[in-house]
């Protein structure tokens, strides 16, 4: 069961819970932990985008979302993707694609986590959903693997046969390290004709272009 922590005071920091919010529902004290790159970089020949630098605080703030279940955290996210998202323009897409787990990953953690963070703002986007998009391999946890093998991990891990010819997709992610887990999705819109995809990742151990 998810548990979506609420606070007394609305406009307590959703992370401490002890100070008034500043900016994406978070005080100043804990977006002064956070380390803001506003980076872009490539994957291969792609297009990729990060908002904060994956530091000590971040990790804890996206473990406390996706393991301890503090769903109230989707709308930090949710802030931090949108209005990056926004400025840089990357929601002239067709399309949306939150980062898709298995179906026995959302289960074991009650919630799609990328999908619950992007449900706070398509509406206001004038994108949709690429739905039937799936992941429909059970794979290991990325962070646990060495550079090899996460490679190979992800191998046939994701599933979608529509054609997307002509059209573009934003690929939403919490987290970019080596980038196999984009590429690998990329493969799949690519044998799907797609025209353009760009990747947004809420962190990224990507500090530099």
């Amino acid at each position: 069961m998810v548990i979506d922590f609420l606070f007394l005071d609305k406009n307590m920091c959703y992370s401490c819970k002890q100070n008034k919010i500043v900016a994406h529902f978070l005080c100043k004290d804990c977006l002064k932990k956070l380390d803001y790159v506003a980076n872009k970089f490539s994957l291969e020949n792609y297009e990729a985008h990060a908002v904060y630098f994956y530091n000590e605080s971040m990790k804890k703030l996206i473990g406390d979302y996706k393991f301890n279940r503090n769903t109230s955290l989707a709308k930090v996210f949710a802030s931090i993707i949108y209005d990056y998202a926004r400025v840089n323009n990357l929601f002239d897409c067709d399309y949306i694609l939150p980062s898709p787990s298995s179906k026995s990953t959302i289960n074991k953690r009650g919630f799609d986590h990328i999908k619950t963070i992007t449900d706070h703002f398509i509406k206001d986007t004038e994108c949709i959903y690429l739905n039937d998009f799936k992941k429909i391999k059970n794979t290991k946890a990325q962070h646990n693997l060495n550079k090899e093998d996460r490679a190979y991990n992800l191998i046939d891990a994701f599933s979608y046969d529509k054609d997307l010819t002509g059209k573009s997709v934003l690929l939403i992610d919490d987290l970019v390290t080596t980038g196999n887990t984009a590429m690998e999705i990329i493969k799949v819109l690519e044998n799907c004709n797609i025209k353009e995809v760009k990747v947004l990742a809420i962190t990224s151990e990507h500090r530099v272009n």
